[in-house]
């Protein structure tokens, strides 16, 4: 495996639940901290036996005051519980300008034990991370407790198509979301482009047919309720059929497609919707082939970065004309010089530095992306075989701050492996999700991703916090 790095120069190139239901504890705001406006907090946990998955999705309205990095302020997101953090997102909004921001934090542990409820605290912190002033602190919260699936360590989500799958990894990791995003379950490269920015609205990402909207992803869509729902690529990969019964399901939501002439023009498109934080950085994949590009798409979704699609030797029009209108100053790309060469990544990157990911195969090359994670407990697992499983991963991957592995079916390569045990080790709950059915993603698999965790306590013996009465610890 190899990560390339190449920098050019060249001349004329310019680079459910509401808030009530807990007691809120204002801070004094600092004057330079942001502004917190109107804002939402729901929960559910999931119950099954004592284990118990915490999911909690809070949509905030924040107006970006102080110059932390880049012109943008920070806020960071926490859930506690029995006085440990649990999962926390820094998010960052443009100086001068109000944006509702999507932040999920999620753990599993342990039910009925210690303090009720969590704590949920939102900051304003520096460029290093560092609070500056406390925005709101929600102590106790109490989430929905819902009957449903809860596994330690190792679970799967997978349905007998790529299409139930999607919508089983939206029920199962989607409280609420009041956007969805649809694509066709036929050809990757619209779910390619548009996950990074499915991950950015908080919103799943759902598959269909072309003719005509899938009962599975009907049935999530009447869940979510959502008020919005973009359905990506033209009418050859999506028929009008599909946006039909999409408003027929939705009478009262906005349907909107968002397409171009072909796949390096919907990607563009997409690219342009994405908001980007401080770090402008531009993902580039290949639109003629799939498994390089796979995560990498997580990874611009982590990153808050669009994602174009270019050929092996040639920068489409579409590409190019997408990209003169982005701003970036980090170029990153995954695949060898048979799956991108030199010459267009040159080209496409506008004279600013870039670097390449790739490996003697699909799985060497995905090692090298997933070594750019950093450790969060968390991490999903999708065959390399296809595409579907994969894609519909990264929202879900993005929300969570897991990695996505890909894992040949009948065997997790050993880069991956060991990439996936840097990943979860040290936590007392990590979580490995599989992604796909048994056909997708053979048991052997699960035995293998076991064996990582194997030498964890039992669950009711692992440390999961140490207050009774509260669940914020003091800082």
């Amino acid at each position: 495996m190899t990560t390339t790095t190449r920098t050019l120069r060249r001349a004329g190139f310019a680079t459910g639940t509401a808030l009530a239901l807990g007691t809120t504890v204002l801070a004094a705001t600092p004057a330079l901290a942001a502004t917190l406006g109107d804002h939402e907090i729901s929960g559910v946990q999931f119950v099954n036996d004592d284990c118990s998955r915490n999911e909690y999705a809070i949509q905030a309205d924040v107006t970006g005051t102080t110059d932390d990095v880049g012109g943008f302020d920070r806020v960071r997101f926490e859930v506690w519980d029995d006085g440990t953090l649990k999962d926390s997102r820094i998010l960052e909004v443009e100086v001068g300008t109000t944006r509702e921001l999507n932040a999920f934090l999620s753990f599993v542990g342990l039910y009925g034990t210690g303090a009720p409820g969590v704590g949920i605290v939102i900051s304003d912190v520096d460029a290093d991370g560092d609070v500056v002033g406390t925005l709101e602190t929600v102590d106790p919260f109490y989430p929905d407790d819902v009957d449903g699936p809860c596994t330690f360590d190792v679970e799967r989500i997978g349905g007998p198509t790529r299409i139930e799958t999607a919508a089983m990894l939206s029920e199962q990791k989607f409280v609420m979301a009041d956007t969805v995003v649809i694509a066709t379950s036929t050809t990757y490269p619209d779910a390619l482009a548009a996950a990074p920015w499915a991950a950015q609205l908080g919103a799943p990402l759902l598959l269909t047919t072309p003719g005509g909207l899938s009962a599975a992803t009907r049935d999530e869509l009447l869940r979510l309720a959502p008020d919005d729902v973009y359905v990506v690529g033209g009418p050859a990969a999506v028929g009008g059929q599909v946006l039909t019964d999409v408003q027929a399901a939705l009478p009262g939501a906005d349907v909107e497609r968002v397409s171009g002439p072909d796949r390096y023009g919907t990607a563009g498109e997409v690219a342009q919707r994405v908001v980007q934080d401080s770090s402008a950085e531009l993902f580039v994949a290949s639109g003629q082939d799939f498994p390089d590009a796979l995560v990498l798409s997580a990874l611009a979704a982590r990153h808050q970065a669009p994602l174009v699609l270019t050929k092996h030797a040639e920068v489409p029009p579409e590409t190019a004309s997408a990209v003169a209108a982005l701003t970036f100053d980090d170029v990153y790309a995954a695949g060898g010089t048979t799956v991108l060469s030199d010459d267009v990544l040159d080209d496409v990157s506008l004279g600013m530095p870039w670097t390449r990911y790739s490996g003697p195969d699909r799985y060497d090359t995905a090692e090298a992306v997933l070594e750019q994670f950093p450790a969060e407990g968390k991490v999903m697992v999708a065959t390399g075989q296809d595409f579907p499983d994969s894609l519909t991963a990264v929202p879900v991957a993005a929300r969570t701050g897991a990695g996505v592995a890909l894992t040949r079916p009948d065997a997790v390569p050993p880069g991956v492996l060991d990439e996936v045990e840097r990943l979860v080790t040290g936590f007392s709950f990590p979580l490995i999700t599989v992604v796909g059915g048994e056909l997708a993603v053979h048991d052997t698999v699960e035995t293998q991703l076991l064996g990582l965790v194997g030498g964890l306590a039992d669950p009711a013996s692992r440390s999961s916090g140490g207050l009774t009465d509260r669940n914020i610890g003091q800082g």
